[in-house]
């Protein structure tokens, strides 16, 4: 392994350490020398890559991110509907909350530091970007129904994403997300879209069931 190879595996490895213990103990409840210890690392090359705790959440953040765009990129070249691709984002949000500690540490920072702004919202504000372009998406396709607004349907879309997260980071909810995504998609989608496409749909996803192509 090269000396760039050693850094970028130290930088990464700092990286998932801080998010694992940012999701489990919240931003102000970890220090600097807990993400150093369980990375395996000293504070000096802690500082060697990051100038403070900070940026580290920008990292996070940032990890998040990159994921989120290429979710985001396969679900714009299908040739699914829009909506069953806001359907389909929705359902590779839930797999990351179950899964991956960088959008689970995401998620626990924004409602914590929400308040500083960037970077502790950079994922909140690109999910809301990503979801709120396939709205836009599926208006122009004619695939909303009749009188519902992108902005109201994007802020059901930000409000069920959001309170999932949060009813299962406080276990008042517990089993499977996805199963629960299914069924509140179940209960929204046929308000949402055109008679026509709603029964067409996949509430589940669309790995789970064939939902025919635009056109």
């Amino acid at each position: 392994m090269t000396k760039q190879s050693r850094s970028e595996h130290t930088r990464s490895h700092l990286v998932r350490s801080a998010a694992v213990l940012f999701e489990r103990n919240g931003f102000f409840g970890t220090t600097l020398a807990e993400v150093s210890r369980a990375a395996g690392v000293t504070k000096g090359a802690f500082y060697f890559h990051f100038s403070s705790k900070d940026e580290l959440g920008g990292a996070i953040q940032a990890e998040a991110c990159a994921m989120l765009r290429g979710a985001l990129q396969a679900a714009t070249t299908s040739r699914l509907p829009a909506l069953q691709s806001v359907v389909d984002l929705s359902h590779e949000l839930a797999g990351w909350l179950a899964e991956e500690p960088h959008v689970r540490a995401s998620f626990r920072t924004a409602r914590e530091c929400g308040h500083l702004g960037k970077p502790f919202l950079d994922f909140y504000i690109d999910w809301q970007a990503a979801v709120e372009s396939l709205l836009h998406n599926a208006r122009q396709r004619g695939e909303l129904a009749r009188g519902i607004d992108v902005e109201h349907a994007l802020t059901v879309v930000l409000a069920v994403s959001a309170g999932l997260e949060m009813l299962w980071a406080a276990q008042l909810r517990r089993g499977s997300m996805a199963e629960s995504l299914t069924g509140v998609w179940a209960v929204v989608l046929p308000g949402l879209a055109t008679p026509g496409l709603g029964r067409r749909l996949r509430p589940a996803g669309s790995r789970h069931g064939r939902t025919p192509p635009d056109g």
